[in-house]
């Protein structure tokens, strides 16, 4: 009887170990979700932060606005405002435009990587590319665990730390570009500080 009641409580215990790794590697897939997400935000904030303080050396005189997202405003301004060349800096800002739509589909499609189609544009008998708005799959799917309905938008931590290192680089090379500007405006130069 007691090895009975041993073997019970074992498979007990396993099938419990189970459902607790289940439920951390969701809540750490959602945490590094959140983590992107909220990355995406503070770079957002200190870029414009940072557009904010030159002030002094460069007067904002226009609002930036409008056409394209938050991130195609803030290029538009720095390059306006300041003369930063994106275009030849391209590879600089190259992981912006991902984690924009990483973010997007996180926030606004709740981590769905396939959302259905409107029903008018559905065609069942297609399969699930039929129903299903497969875009963010076919061109993220470094990003995406599953397939089908069931795809979930998935941060992975190599990617979370290679867009943190990516959004340090862009604002500290940024800040340096800002700093020769507002030495050039007072007639010094980096080198005379």
């Amino acid at each position: 009887m007691q090895k009975a009641l041993d073997d019970e409580f074992h498979q007990h215990l396993v099938d419990e170990h189970g459902v607790v790794q289940a439920r951390n590697s969701s809540q750490e897939q959602f945490l590094r979700n959140m983590a992107l997400v909220a990355l995406t935000s503070r770079l957002t904030h200190a870029l414009r932060k940072m557009a904010r303080s030159a002030e002094s050396f460069s007067e904002l005189r226009k609002r930036y606005g409008g056409e394209g997202s938050e991130f195609d405003q803030l290029w538009r301004e720095y390059t306006d405002r300041f003369g930063i060349d994106f275009k030849a800096n391209a590879d600089r800002i190259a992981f912006v435009e991902t984690m924009r739509k990483v973010r997007n589909k996180i926030v606004h499609a709740g981590a769905e990587a396939n959302t259905f189609k409107p029903l008018d544009e559905s065609d069942l008998n297609s399969g699930d590319a039929g129903y299903l708005d497969m875009g963010f799959s076919e061109k993220y799917p470094e990003y995406v665990s599953g397939t089908g309905v069931g795809a979930e938008v998935s941060v992975s931590e190599k990617q979370l730390e290679e867009h943190i290192k990516a959004s340090v680089d862009l604002v500290g090379w940024l800040a340096g570009e800002l700093r020769t500007r507002e030495l050039a405006s007072i007639g010094k130069t980096n080198d005379s500080q």
